[in-house]
């Protein structure tokens, strides 16, 4: 919920997943919660598992490459994450 707030997701549309070279243009799913709002990834999520080979049990670690600030006049939409991931096996891909 932290990073959450702390990018406006729910402000923002969709995000950019960069791994290994290459880009995955994923868009938001917003929906209420008691504690709040929540946000998650929705279209474009199962082809980037697809393309990386993800699997139940690998761990998805995400880091802010750009974020466009929405309080100075930023896109909505204009936010890269590059994206690491622990394998269930121990290797990693990045």
């Amino acid at each position: 919920m932290e990073f959450q707030e702390a990018h406006e997701y729910a402000r923002r549309e969709k995000v950019v997943l960069r791994m290994r070279g290459e880009a995955w243009t994923v868009r938001l799913k917003h929906s209420r919660r008691e504690r709040g709002q929540r946000t998650a990834f929705r279209y474009g999520w199962h082809r980037f598992c697809v393309d990386n080979g993800l699997a139940v049990g690998d761990t998805c670690f995400f880091r802010v490459l750009r974020e466009g600030d929405l309080r100075r006049g930023g896109a909505a939409d204009d936010h890269v994450l590059k994206v690491a991931v622990r394998k269930a096996d121990g290797t990693t891909l990045e």
